[in-house]
């Protein structure tokens, strides 16, 4: 949520009128609760999340994007030499040497990584899903898993791909990056509640054009940015050295323009259906409300 970072130091927010009341949450289904509850009038949220909100009936729209192709594959050295030697069979010959099936922690059941994850092994790969054992969690949870060696491999979101680079005493790191599996895969979006857009659209121009300016600033201070982050997040948590490492990923590709998003959206709606997560068809106007970016980035 780099948007949100720099919108927090910059002190844009404070500039709207209204008072920014911030929750925070470990992971986009939590959040959808919540959202579906009444207590949010705006999110920055993962798009399957995001997604199954609005197809459950949660009045939304997506109003600007965050980041492209975010998802990332991490493995451990013996996980990543059967990927090697192996790809899509990979997963069988472990369970076979192994007498168990490969081990993937990743973030809560429906969110992006975690339906990411799931989207790669059938519809990349075409495996049925009991070849591998998905373990959701939060991220704290998360990265404490893979950096300790109690999963053979994940799929993760920066900065825990870095994070695991970065520590001595794993071996885990990335093996596939979400462009090698779905060109254009959409990551983090805004998302206001339709309640808010319809009483108050002024400040909803009013945050997609700080983010579009927050997005443009990280383009920008790319360095400075990472900083930000990291004062946000705490540096204890994730210091400013690796989040400057995390923001130059193959995975921080860093957007504002929602209609980048569209087509890989609704592919992900699909696939919610085939899960059985959803069963509303939902097209791009029930998902995008794309006024608010043109107005701001004058078509842009």
């Amino acid at each position: 949520m780099m948007q949100y970072f720099v919108n927090e130091q910059q002190g844009w927010y404070d500039d709207l009128g209204p008072s920014i009341d911030v929750t925070t949450f470990g992971g986009g289904p939590p959040l959808v609760q919540a959202y579906a509850s009444g207590d949010l009038d705006l999110a920055y949220v993962g798009i399957s999340p995001g997604l199954v909100a609005i197809a459950n009936g949660v009045s939304s729209k997506v109003v600007a994007a965050n980041v492209l192709e975010p998802n990332v594959m991490v493995g451990s050295s013996e996980f990543r030499s059967y990927w090697t030697d192996y790809e899509a069979d990979a997963f069988e010959r472990f369970r076979a040497d192994k007498g168990r099936k490969p081990r993937f922690a990743t973030l809560p059941a429906g969110s992006t990584p975690d339906v990411f994850l799931r989207f790669w092994s059938t519809e990349t790969l075409g495996l049925d899903l009991d070849v591998i054992e998905i373990v959701g969690q939060s991220p704290s949870a998360l990265q404490s898993t893979l950096s300790t060696g109690n999963a053979d491999a994940g799929s993760a979101i920066e900065p825990i791909p870095t994070i695991l680079q970065e520590n001595p005493d794993t071996d885990m790191e990335p093996f596939k990056y979400a462009g090698e599996i779905m060109p254009g895969q959409p990551g983090a979006v805004l998302q206001p509640s339709q309640q808010l857009i319809d009483d108050n659209p002024d400040l909803v121009r009013e945050l997609v054009d700080i983010h579009v300016r927050a997005t443009g600033f990280i383009h920008e201070n790319r360095t400075r940015a990472a900083e930000m982050a990291s004062q946000v997040i705490g540096s204890d948590v994730l210091s400013a050295e690796v989040a400057t490492k995390a923001i130059n990923s193959p995975a921080s590709n860093f957007i504002s323009n929602p209609k980048r998003i569209v087509d890989k959206s609704l592919v992900y709606n699909d696939f919610h259906q085939q899960l059985g997560s959803v069963d509303t068809d939902l097209s791009e106007a029930d998902v995008f409300d794309h006024s608010f970016y043109d107005e701001v980035s004058s078509g842009g």
